[in-house]
């Protein structure tokens, strides 16, 4: 078979310049033509496997320059174009040079010289095709990094020539990097990946030899000379400027490091053990670096064996739903559960959650999890419902992935409409941890479910660093925390303090709190002291086969936790706002008053005026605190006196009043008249306003 000539396209108005041009090319060139630059285009568009293009300059319809600035930006630049053009100045070939021609011949033509610059660009833009697939071969097309194919070349190469150096490969990802890329649109997304690899060439200028790529998507690898303050200080400023990248975004990066003991084994099983080294920190908060360590191919092995079969598990319903009550702590009677996933494996038995939801975490799967235990949770709560009994609710996790979802609200709500269940019966939870990546987002997508009629839920509370912003800013309706928040090595009494504080809390702003864990008769006599609402834990109830449960609560009567506050809005914008106006009529009584908590016989005052603390002086040292600390302040008359009056005002809700002896820090002793008010209570103590008048002396 002959081989294929060339194909050269003349662009030409003259018909008899373009007569003689097919006379020069006839025997090593096949010609096709055109008689202006616009033709020109439509036989591009037609004839594939044009090797070179003869244009004219001066030309009717589209002249030569005209062809050359809209052909720059064609697809089919890359040809070699030479202009022709019988002009003698030297700016016009200077002109159509700056435009993109390759070269230039004049006419009339010299068939020796036209045949030997043909030849050339031809030659050039061939070799210049073979870079650019090399180039294409070898790098990565958006950073200009090596790809994975070259990476592997180079690293190798540079092992081999550096036998007394240890280096360590260096695996670089974004954890959910898919999420931020669906948020940002592909040209932004294109524009961080960009950045990351700025920050590669910037670390990897300070530690030659090295070599480093771009794998894939948002991986990337770096091979290095080991050193392991060089490597941790690179990550800490990674992580740093991440952070600061886009504040609207949590972006974490998870950085792997396999320090090569044998520079002799594959670059893909070092790559590979770098890579394991990175999954170490994903889903774990603050944890950016870890190194590969013996065993983990072990781990990788078994949740491989875990992704293999996830899909066929969830079509064949492995999963399986089991319940575990919450109690009301005032009544010790179930009311409503938490649905907790378990796989019933074929083979394998019934596996527990911490086998399989950490991977199905990492890879996304969890978000079908999610809407398949929604579901589940759906239909059961249709049965009871068409069975006649009236269940109480049943709350459903939400994870990450979907609380990322932009369609949340829409996959539940359709859901509960498919089964006709109403959406208070389903309660959804959702972790502390998910709220603090991106509380604008959750706020919105919370009030929006709060809107469709879900109650919700914030589960850890109090395992984050934000705990007390992400209650003031996410409108939350019911708190969770672990008993986990009381282990540890802090001295005791302080964790227990502290607890007993978010619970008070959450009373004041009207929101019942579940305890889960729970596992002790020490625990709950704990959590009834400090008025807890509900708990949860081995203590009452192991999860259990929604068999079980539904024999658990027949007959039992539904009993959530009352709240007990009366006048609770009016108690909260009174005692804490900071309105200037409520502070100016509180400030504007002439005698000492205060506001005052009382709880277990113990109250000290929560809001004082400016009177008070010129009589009394600053804080709890008001000559009415029964604490140890300051009862010298007291004689024993006069402290039995106030104290009755507050038992008083607290059991009837009625006014009450004591006349006592207080003494000052000087010595001096007043006599005093106490007038209490009672104003309201919330889920633990008692209201009451105070106004102290001095008696006159005798």
């Amino acid at each position: 078979m002959e081989n294929e000539r060339p194909v050269v396209l003349i662009v030409e108005d003259q018909e008899i310049n373009r007569s003689i041009l097919r006379l020069i090319l006839d025997g090593e060139y096949d010609v096709v033509e055109a008689e202006n630059g616009a033709v020109a285009f439509d036989v591009l568009a037609r004839t594939p496997g044009i090797s070179a293009i003869l244009l004219d300059i001066v030309m009717p319809v589209m002249d030569g320059y005209e062809f050359l600035e809209k052909f720059r930006d064609s697809m089919y630049s890359s040809l070699p174009v030479i202009a022709v053009t019988g002009e003698k100045d030297s700016g016009t070939e200077q002109r159509a040079l700056k435009l993109g021609a390759w070269d230039f011949v004049s006419k009339p033509y010299q068939t020796d010289v036209l045949l030997l610059r043909l030849k050339n660009v031809i030659i050039r833009s061939q070799y210049y095709l073979l870079n650019e697939m090399r180039h294409a071969y070898e790098f990565d097309s958006l950073t200009g990094l090596y790809n994975r194919n070259k990476f592997f070349t180079e690293t190798k190469n540079m092992l081999e020539h550096n036998p007394g150096t240890t280096f360590a490969l260096v695996h670089f990802d974004i954890d959910k990097f898919h999420l931020l890329n669906s948020f940002w649109g592909e040209e932004e997304g294109n524009r961080f990946l960009k950045a990351i690899a700025d920050m590669l060439r910037r670390d990897a200028a300070e530690v030659p030899p090295c070599t480093y790529a771009r794998i894939s998507a948002d991986t990337f690898c770096m091979c290095e000379p080991y050193s392991e303050e060089t490597i941790q200080r690179h990550a800490d400023n990674s992580y740093k400027e991440l952070a600061d990248y886009n504040r609207n975004f949590l972006i974490e990066p998870s950085f792997g490091v396999y320090v090569i003991d044998d520079p002799t084994e594959k670059i893909q099983t070092m790559f590979e053990r770098a890579t394991l080294a990175a999954k170490e920190c994903k889903g774990k908060y603050m944890l950016y670096l870890s190194y590969y360590r013996p065993g983990m191919s072990q781990k990788v092995e078994q949740e491989q064996q875990i992704i293999n079969e996830m899909q066929s598990a969830l079509d064949n319903e492995q999963f399986q739903v089991y319940l575990q009550p919450k109690y009301n702590l005032k009544t010790e009677q179930p009311y409503g559960a938490e649905a907790l996933i378990r796989w019933q494996h074929p083979t394998r038995g019934l596996l527990p959650p911490g086998m399989f939801i950490p991977v199905f975490e990492r890879n996304g799967f969890i978000g079908k999890i999610d809407y398949y235990m929604w579901e589940k949770v759906c239909q059961l709560l249709r049965k009871w419902l068409d069975a006649g009994r009236t269940p109480a609710p049943i709350s459903v996790n939400v994870s990450h992935v979907n609380m990322y979802n932009p369609n949340l609200v829409s996959l539940i709500t359709g859901l509960t409409s498919k089964y006709d269940v109403p959406p208070k019966l389903m309660n959804l939870e959702l972790t502390e941890s998910a709220y603090m990546d991106n509380p604008d987002v959750m706020g919105k997508t919370v009030k929006s479910l709060q809107e469709a009629g879900f109650t919700i839920m914030m589960d850890d509370f109090g395992s984050g660093y934000s705990s007390l912003n992400t209650l003031k800013d996410i409108p939350i309706n019911i708190l969770k925390i672990d008993m986990k928040f009381l282990s540890g090595d802090v001295e005791t009494g302080r964790k227990e303090c502290i607890m007993a504080a978010v619970v008070h809390m959450a009373g004041w702003l009207n929101i019942p709190v579940i305890m889960e864990g729970v596992e002790t008769s020490d625990q709950v006599e704990f959590l009834k002291s400090i008025g807890c609402g509900y708990v949860q834990g081995y203590y009452y109830a192991k999860p259990m086969p929604v068999k079980d449960y539904e024999s658990l609560v027949e007959g039992v009567p539904l009993c959530p936790a009352q709240s007990l506050s009366v006048n609770h809005d009016q108690l909260v914008h009174t005692i804490w706002s900071s309105d200037p106006y409520v502070d100016f009529m509180f400030n504007s009584l002439m005698h000492p008053s205060a506001v005052y908590e009382f709880e277990n016989d113990s109250f000290h005052a929560i809001r004082m005026n400016s009177s008070f603390t010129r009589f009394f002086g600053y804080g709890e040292e008001t000559g009415v605190s029964v604490d140890t600390k300051y009862s010298s302040n007291l004689p024993d008359v006069s402290r039995a006196s106030v104290l009755e009056a507050f038992r008083r005002s607290a059991a009837t809700h009625e006014g009450s009043s004591c006349e006592y002896v207080y003494r000052a820090e000087n010595g001096a002793e007043k006599a005093i008249r106490l007038e209490l008010q009672y104003w309201g209570a919330n889920e633990n103590s008692t209201i009451l306003f105070a106004l102290f008048y001095e008696l006159p002396s005798d």
